[in-house]
């Protein structure tokens, strides 16, 4: 049963994925990737022709990658986050048999954390960057794992790899999570001698050395630099907003997390006369409890926290996997996931046609605009804010839409602050007037 019910969340999330557009920062994660592959610059990621600062280029690597075995569209970078969702889902199964040696629980760990509903209808298959961050993480922690527990060398060198990896990801997030992670192999082992040995000082090395290798090939390492530290650092805000995110944070996690932190929260109930804390969990909690605290003290999405996906997922398969022992709890636990399942399918259905069609999507609209323009000659987007509008009518071209301060000789421009030739034809979208442009050329 465990096995149908991971086979059938992983088919859920096939059906019309091409035709859902690009939400939230999907259309900038491709725009960077098809600059680089259009232009063979790998090492600078451009947006709109101009240098971008805000994260490294590992991700946009893969979706350019990608872009062999999945021409340009939505799949491109989606197919990315499907691959590191499966990989993920296999090494939370593996985190869970390594600690517990029980491959039943090890399946109900993998179907939690792929049915987590934060990443079955959203982040498991969108073309961001947090899915392939966890995939990352969750091998560097379980290289970690192994480092501590049989102390060879060669695990704390692939950690070392795995990280260097992840920064170049997200940038310096990853650094904390392995500072966090090695505190909490320290307390929970009670020794400290492995953070000062000689595979511990290579793991160290390799985790620097592999981002700053790129980061000195770019246009401007110290600018990069800079713009990375603020991005990874600058989400704190004044006491109030802090103290109001500190409260609502939780409730945040918790409803990104149905149907199992619901699951859970009644499995505990059921098990409440006896319950146990074995050495297993109580290292899982002491590994999210600390790599937890510096999301939940700063202004950070609920998004933020896939990373520790996996680990509640084996610490909340634990005591579920007790609690339906009891017959009509596994009867509620399995309804209540093929229901979850259904609606996931029921989504891509019925809600990605609808998507695409509905008035005001972005692919609609650069349809209507590739039906009133020649293709064949330049087009500038001098609206950066209609990322997923730009990057349509660029993938529609074959080649990525520039500013017109890079583009020049542009015959025509997609504007939305103002006009700088004659309008063609305006769009409203929502409070802001789109509009394509003929330009005078002088």
């Amino acid at each position: 049963m465990l096995y149908l019910l991971i086979c059938l969340a992983f088919l859920s999330l096939i059906p019309n994925l091409h035709r859902y557009p690009f939400k939230n920062e999907e259309s900038l994660r491709h725009l960077i990737a098809f600059e680089m592959w259009h232009s063979g610059n790998y090492l600078q990621p451009t947006l709109f022709g101009e240098p971008y600062f805000n994260k490294p280029p590992l991700f946009n690597w893969l979706i350019a990658l990608y872009s062999f075995p999945f021409p340009w569209s939505e799949l491109t970078g989606r197919m990315v986050s499907l691959t590191s969702l499966f990989f993920a889902t296999l090494l939370t199964a593996l985190l869970s048999y390594l600690l517990f040696k029980k491959p039943k629980l090890s399946l109900l760990s993998a179907l939690i954390f792929l049915t987590f509903g934060n990443v079955l209808f959203f982040y498991g298959y969108l073309a961001e960057i947090d899915i392939t961050l966890t995939l990352f993480l969750l091998s560097s922690l379980l290289s970690l794992h192994l480092w501590w527990e049989k102390e060879k060398p060669i695990f704390a060198v692939v950690s070392g790899l795995l990280l260097g990896l992840s920064v170049l990801l997200k940038g310096f997030p990853s650094y904390a999570f392995l500072s966090l992670s090695l505190l909490a192999f320290s307390i929970y082992h009670r020794k400290i001698k492995l953070l000062w040995r000689w595979d511990a000082l290579i793991l160290y090395v390799l985790c620097i050395l592999i981002p700053l290798l790129w980061l000195v090939l770019t246009t401007d390492p110290i600018l990069y630099f800079s713009h990375l530290w603020k991005e990874s650092f600058g989400r704190v805000d004044g006491e109030f907003s802090r103290l109001r995110h500190m409260l609502l944070y939780p409730l945040l996690n918790l409803k990104d997390l149905l149907p199992w932190s619901l699951i859970l929260f009644l499995a505990l109930y059921s098990l409440r006369n006896k319950l146990c804390l074995p050495p297993q969990i109580k290292l899982l909690l002491l590994l999210f409890l600390l790599n937890y605290l510096p999301y939940w003290i700063s202004n950070s999405a609920g998004r933020y926290i896939l990373p520790m996906y996996p680990i509640l997922a084996v610490l909340f398969s634990f005591y579920i996997w007790e609690a339906m022992r009891e017959g009509r709890f596994r009867r509620f636990v399995f309804g209540l996931l093929l229901l979850t399942i259904g609606l996931r399918l029921i989504y891509g259905l019925f809600y990605f046609p609808y998507q695409e069609q509905k008035e005001g999507s972005r692919k609609r609209l650069a349809k209507d605009i590739v039906g009133l323009i020649d293709l064949k000659k330049k087009l500038a987007c001098e609206c950066p804010e209609e990322k997923s509008l730009c990057l349509y009518l660029g993938l529609f071209k074959g080649e990525p839409l520039k500013r017109l301060s890079k583009e020049p000789e542009a015959y025509y421009a997609i504007t939305c602050d103002g006009k700088v030739g004659e309008p063609i034809k305006e769009y409203k979208l929502g409070e802001r007037i789109v509009s394509i442009e003929r330009l005078h050329l002088k």
